[in-house]
């Protein structure tokens, strides 16, 4: 290597830790880089860090004769994330505004994956435990008003009872965000009370809004705070005689001292993947014309991919470790599943190869390693192709070979393949993988792949990289020198940055020049200071830049804007359009369009500070005099396989060819001692001048794709020759389909992002109310989660073309509907409004795309458009017929004018339809990719095996996992919201024949005449049992329609499931929810993997609307949660649904947008029914109304409880209360019926809502004594209810089990219940029993059954019908023979 001129004028130093080696890179003021690597020490890093120094100070001393002190080091460590990883942090406390404990236990209510995941979820345990969370008396305003002082005495009590047992306590307070004074009280009387622990308050660590984000980071921050400060001390401590200058690389790729890192470790999470970012940008980046980037960064267990635009890394703000997401700025790198170690999977129910996310880890590790492992890896596939030298770590490290063969050849077997096809079929899944995240890491931010060039760095990036290339698309991919050791190099090259943000939620035109200046002022004045100090030097230049967060008022979706300081110096009417073309630019290359006349809202001001001294430049190394490198730097020639062909590949030494201008033409392998890299037959890699490798197709390279290999084979041919011979090309290579089924599912994810990022409603965008779906051109659906909407609207489509009511579909086509009825229940409800798509290919029809999503507002009687005094449709809103929203590309704005006119939240209406509009495009333009990637015939042949692959999955499971005996099962929706009820839902399962099902609802109520019915489509129901059969037996398929044929649906017309049109629908949730009560109960008595309780399944919801003082309309929308149903897997989450991916909306939001305070909102104690596992509890809220106005209140489960299986006790009732002035100085209270519109409220009114707790599962009594004395310390069981409900005393001044006393009751009690059986449901009692005790133990009357009153309704001469109600008159409730 050549001496250079470099900046640096000293030896400057980066160290990074990863999980099995330690490297360091240190640049030389005469120009050269030195590199080293040692192994990692993870009992203490800092050992691994000082070997690594000496050994590169080694290196540095025997050819520079260097032996002074490094003039910096700077440190990527893994401790921060290693602490959190493996539960290392120290214990700690947290203390929260009284009536809000369960913060970090509901994390937003949220259970993860599709439907029935909520079966085999295992909700990942707090960072701070429920036992250690403290509630403190207090409450500031959202305007930062103090609403109730801090209660210090109760507060020091409380602090006691962790005394000696935490060493670090989080302060997280509603409202802190806004106003942190109560936060500093509370931390000085810890203080007084715990001198001893590290304090941690929520407001200094994010003062942003949103409670349960705000409270994980900070106590994140508590927890490995300690720990990190031990470990930076003693480096120091360590490194004294090796440098004096010591920085820690932070999250977001900048540096920080050893005090800040101490201070806030929250920031250096991602210190590790940052660094490898960095190291891209300032070898590759800033060092040559390459400045737009996509990176890969693959390990043995994960692959990270990032994005770098204009030579910046993209940030985000927040990072993931594990479970745990907290918000702290970040260079944007995603992880996925794949990586060097990834285990492949052959799922014979399917016929399918999966790769990942599951991992060999370190020990055994691939096959090849040799210790042991068993099963093919990805490693295992590269070396049996032959990519692979027989040693790694530049000779240390022998592969077993013939471990790998054996490895995928058993595999092989499995598929019916040989050794080589499934090797190769390993590769392309684990790369179709990676492609997937690449794309979506550059295209959810409005950026094309082509444009950007690929690096790829780790242990096994570059193996991978030219086959992740042609997926791509992104040329050169570029191989930088060292690949293994980046991140140290990364480390090297940063320079110290700080950051501070706060929020700043005002409408742009509302705010002054004056209030900005003042804001980012005080931002600039505190972050400059913070970097004096750090760098401790007060002359040293800077550079600041400013950024503000601006959003479509409500929108959820935030965007940076850069601001320099004379944006800032503008008058405010200049400095708006500055503001506004800023984020319209950014708005329209991520989504491609912009909203006019919609009002900006700022939410977070930003400041952040650099040091400005120059960069450190890279090297150049000496130039080759020609092309091709001398044959001496060739290690050998070996067979390998590429495409099923075998080529002779060469071997090259990196270190021998590292002249720039080499050129190497593939098929090739590059070794070097941390990495390999795979050149393959008809590409070229040069060396760049600073030691890259570029590999690029070469100049012959047609770049031929899937489709273009087999179209050449078919230009002949006729369309249905092509269609054969398609489907042979599948059946003879069964991962193309499973490529293609990777490839919807990456595009299913696409379309949510930008539904969430682009709605405004609080009902798509925080409560994720809205579903997707991808079909082939029949409507049948790939992927999606509702089943299909197509074919129903196919069906009337035709029916009205038939007609003449409606012209034929046409390219360019979108459709609009909200009609239920017109659909047959593909849509269930006015609010949920669809969008579909016709997906046009060369002008064939190939596909469909739809989006539906619950609009806040779609007129009605009632603010919401769900009345519970609907009679009919007419009553429930505006009705849509499937119509053409766009027709040949021409969008029908009156369609959309008449919507928002008849909507009370039109700018939510609108944005939303946009939304949903550019989720479809978005999944058309990915569907077309994918027929010019293989072929619309090649396309079309895998959906249908993705079709017959579900088929075969759902026959078996029927087949091997569902007995053969009838079973049949009774739930009830309690009432009508008038007083009639309860409406029983029945059904039958029976298996008609051999690989089928069939449901019969007969027995199932009449139709209400309120608006409770819920039209039933048969489409979405199949859909539901599909999703519930497979996330049990088969949880890595992906559900579609291609097992629809085996299920048959009986549902009676005129049942409150197949309602007769005008019945008014709007309030189906309740019987939604209980369709899959009544089918988890049909399947649990078929298969013990399906035995669970009842609990909350509906989506109760609340609206809170009016008019402010001001004469502004407000209306909130909310759906509450409860508690999950007991389970094989565990207890049921409290304050969840087992919907899938709905959220709650953060409280602090609620309380910023809306003249309402929630006072409580917490589990309750004793709710969920007592069993060995417990259902979960149900979530009280109090709502403290401060602006007269108007709710509705729409829930059930007050009469029937949530039931109890094999011995578990029945859920607790909802109840619903509200609170009031009585006019004489007291407190009068009114109890709510379970479904109310209407209710008038004044300022100060108090609603009390209590929603139903889940069932319990198996015996009580044979519940772990101290998970129950656990259950009472975390205030989740009451010490009665330990008693009365699971036989446990537990001593009330220490919470321990008094096991003798214990011991004792439980037998007492399992004596007197000797010979008892216990039942398989138990309802609380029987139908009679609940009716007689209603008034007793609810205040109310109990529900009318229908049968007493007389039929009226369109229904009214529906045979079925009338033979109920005649029934029903006979023998009353043994109708439902329970």
């Amino acid at each position: 290597m050549d001496p250079t001129t470099s900046i640096t004028d000293t030896y400057r130093l980066g160290v990074d830790v990863g999980g099995t080696f330690t490297d360091a890179c240190a640049f030389s003021p005469n120009g050269r880089i030195f590199r080293a690597k040692v192994p990692s020490t993870p009992q203490d890093q800092s050992i691994g860090v000082k070997n690594s120094i000496d050994k590169v100070r080694a290196i540095i001393e025997a050819e520079e004769g260097f032996k002074g002190k490094f003039g910096a080091l700077h440190h990527g460590s893994t401790v921060a994330t290693n602490a959190l990883l493996e539960g290392k942090g120290v214990p700690a406390a947290l203390v929260v505004t009284e009536g809000h404990k369960d913060v970090l236990v509901a994390r937003r209510s949220q259970i993860p994956g599709g439907l029935a995941s909520w079966i085999n979820w295992a909700p990942p345990p707090p960072i701070i435990p429920l036992e250690r969370t403290l509630q403190v008396s207090e409450r500031i305003g959202v305007d930062g008003e103090i609403v109730k002082p801090v209660d210090k005495d109760a507060l020091r009590k409380e602090l006691l009872t962790v005394k000696g047992k935490v060493k670090a306590v989080t302060v997280s307070l509603l409202n802190s965000w806004v106003s942190g004074e109560h936060e500093k009280q509370v931390a000085e009387v810890i203080r007084e009370v715990l001198p001893d622990v590290e304090v941690s308050l929520s407001h200094e660590v994010l003062p942003e809004l949103g409670e349960y984000e705000r409270t994980v980071t900070a106590s994140t921050n508590s927890v490995v705070k300690p720990e990190v400060k031990r470990y930076l001390n003693g480096l120091r401590e360590k490194l004294q005689q090796d440098t004096s200058t010591l920085r820690i690389l932070k999250s977001d790729g900048g540096l920080t001292d050893l005090g800040l890192a101490g201070e806030l470790p929250v920031n250096i999470l991602m210190s590790g993947p940052a660094g490898g970012v960095k190291g891209i940008t300032s070898i590759i980046a800033s060092a040559t014309e390459h400045k737009n980037l996509i990176t890969l960064d693959m390990g043995g267990t994960s692959t990270d991919v990032a994005l770098i635009a204009n030579s910046e890394p993209s940030l985000r703000r927040e990072t993931v470790v594990g479970d745990i997401t907290v918000r702290s700025p970040s260079v944007d790198v995603r992880t996925i599943g794949a990586g060097g170690g990834s285990l492949a999977f052959f799922q014979p129910l399917t016929n399918t190869l999966r790769v990942g996310p599951e991992s060999s880890g370190a020990s055994p590790g691939p096959a090849c390693y040799g210790r042991g492992g068993t099963q093919a890896t990805v490693t295992d596939a590269n070396l049996v192709l032959g990519y692979l030298p027989e040693t790694l770590l530049g000779g240390e490290f022998k592969l077993d070979v013939d471990a790998a063969k054996a490895a995928v050849s058993k595999l092989a077997e499995q598929m019916g393949k040989t050794m080589f096809e499934a090797a190769e079929a390993i590769i392309d899944l684990a790369n179709e993988a990676i492609y997937g995240a690449l794309r979506l890491v550059s295209v959810e931010r409005g950026h094309n792949p082509a444009d950007f060039a690929m690096v790829a760095f780790g242990g096994a990036g570059p193996m991978c990289a030219n086959g992740v290339g042609k997926l791509l698309g992104a040329w050169p991919v570029i191989i930088p020198a060292a690949p293994g050791i980046l991140c140290a190099q990364g480390d090297a090259t940063t320079k110290m940055s700080h950051e501070l943000s706060a929020s700043f939620i005002q409408l742009l035109s509302s705010t002054t020049m004056e209030t900005l200046r003042e804001e980012f002022g005080s931002l600039k004045d505190r972050c400059e200071k913070i970097m004096k100090d750090a760098l401790e030097e007060t002359e040293r230049k800077l550079a600041t830049t400013y950024q503000a967060a601006l959003r479509y008022k409500g929108q959820a979706l935030e965007l940076n804007i850069t601001l320099t300081a004379e944006d800032l110096s503008q008058p405010m009417e200049a400095f708006e359009k500055i503001a506004h073309n800023k984020f319209d630019k950014i708005h329209q290359q991520q989504f491609s369009y912009t909203l006019e006349n919609f009002a900006l809202e700022l939410t977070r001001l930003t400041v952040t500070i650099v040091d400005a001294s120059p960069d450190i430049e890279i090297p150049r190394i000496s130039s080759a005099n020609g092309e091709q490198p001398p044959s001496s730097a060739i290690i050998k020639k070996k067979t390998i396989v590429v495409q099923g062909q075998e080529h002779e590949a060469t071997f090259w030494d990196r270190a021998a060819i590292s002249k720039a201008g080499y050129k190497l033409q593939g098929p090739c392998v590059i070794t070097e001692m941390d990495s390999n890299t795979l050149i393959q037959p008809g590409f070229e890699a040069v060396v760049d001048a600073v030691g890259n490798i570029c590999i690029s197709p070469a100049p012959d390279n047609q770049m031929p794709t899937f489709r273009s290999n087999f179209g050449s084979t078919l230009s002949d041919k006729t369309p249905e020759q092509k269609i054969a011979e398609a489907k042979k090309v599948v059946e003879d290579l069964p991962t193309v389909p499973t490529l293609i089924g990777s490839s919807l599912a990456s595009i299913r994810a696409e379309m949510d992002t930008l539904m969430l990022r682009c709605s405004m409603s609080p009902a798509i965008r925080e409560q994720q109310d809205e579903f997707n779906v991808i079909t082939n051109p029949e409507g049948l659906m790939l992927v999606g989660q509702f089943g299909s909407f197509i074919g129903q609207f196919l069906k009337i489509w035709n029916y009205k073309l038939s007609r003449g009511e409606v012209d034929e579909i046409e390219e360019g086509d979108v459709f609009i509907t909200n009609d239920t009825y017109e659909v047959e229940g593909a849509v269930s409800h006015l609010n949920d409004v669809i969008v579909l798509l016709p997906i046009y290919f060369e002008h064939k029809l190939v596909g469909w795309a739809a989006n539906f999503g619950h609009f806040t507002d779609v007129q009605g009687q009632v603010p919401g458009s769900m009345s519970i005094n609907a009679q009919t449709i007419f009553d429930d809103g505006l009705q849509i017929p499937t119509m053409k929203l766009f027709e040949k590309g021409k969008m029908n704005r009156s369609i959309v004018e008449l919507m928002c006119r008849n909507s009370r939240q039109p700018e939510w209406l609108r944005s939303d339809l946009l939304a949903l509009i550019s989720a479809c495009r978005t999944a058309a333009t990915r569907i077309c990719e994918l027929c010019a990637r293989f072929g619309p015939e090649v396309y079309a042949a895998s959906t249908d095996v993705l079709l017959k692959r579900t088929r075969m999955a759902v026959s078996k499971i029927i087949e091997e996992h569902m007995t053969d005996e009838t079973s049949s099962f009774v739930d009830f929706v309690d009432d009508d919201g008038h007083g009639h009820g309860p409406f029983a839902l029945k059904c039958t399962l029976s298996k008609p024949e051999k690989g089928r099902l069939r449901f019969d609802w007969s027995g199932t109520s009449p139709q209400a005449s309120s608006s409770i019915n819920f039209y039933l489509s048969e489409t979405m129901f199949k859909m539901f049992v599909g999703y519930y059969l497979l996330v049990v037996h088969a949880p890595f398929t992906v559900p579609n329609d291609g097992f629809h044929d085996l299920l048959d649906i009986d549902i009676p017309r005129g049942s409150v499931l197949k309602p007769v049109r005008p019945a008014s629908i709007s309030c189906r949730t309740h019987f939604l929810g209980r369709v899959m009560d009544v089918m988890q109960a049909l399947f649990g008595q078929k298969n013990e993997a399906f035995m669970t309780a009842a609990g909350f399944s509906d989506s109760p919801h609340f609206f809170y609307s009016g008019f402010k003082p001001d004469g502004s309309w407000y209306q909130l929308y909310q759906i509450a949660f409860g508690g999950v149903p007991a389970r094989p897997k565990g207890d049921g989450p409290d304050c969840h649904c087992l919907f899938p991916a709905i959220k709650s909306v953060p409280t602090e939001s609620i309380e910023l947008n809306f003249p309402v305070r929630l006072e409580v909102n917490e589990a309750v104690a004793d709710s969920g029914g007592a069993g060995f596992h417990r259902g979960g509890n149900a979530q009280k809220t109090l709502y403290r109304f401060l602006s007269a106005g108007e709710f509705s209140l729409h829930d059930d489960r007050w009469f029937t409880k949530p039931w109890g299986v094999r011995g578990g006790k029945p859920g607790s009732r909802s109840t619903k209360a509200i609170h009031g002035p009585d006019g004489k100085g007291g407190v009068t209270t009114q109890l709510l019926p379970s479904k109310c519109d209407h209710v008038k409220v004044k300022p100060g009114d108090l609603l009390e809502w209590q929603t139903w707790g889940g069932g319990g599962l198996g015996d009580p009594l044979t519940r772990p004594a101290e998970t129950v004395a656990l259950e009472v310390r975390r205030k989740l069981v009451t010490i009665a209810g330990a008693k009365a409900n699971y036989g446990v005393i537990v001593n009330p001044d220490t919470l321990d089990v008094d096991e003798i006393a214990t011991e004792t009751l439980r037998a007492d009690i399992e004596k007197a219940e000797a010979g008892k059986a216990l039942p398989l449901y138990d309802r609380g009692g029987t139908m009679e029993e609940l009716v007689k005790a209603c008034k007793g133990e609810t205040g109310f009357e109990p529900p009318i059954p229908q049968w007493q009153e007389e039929v009226y309704g369109p229904h009214v001469a529906v045979p079925y019908v009338q033979e109920w109600y005649k029934k029903g008159r006979e023998i009353g409730y043994k109708i439902w023979d329970l």
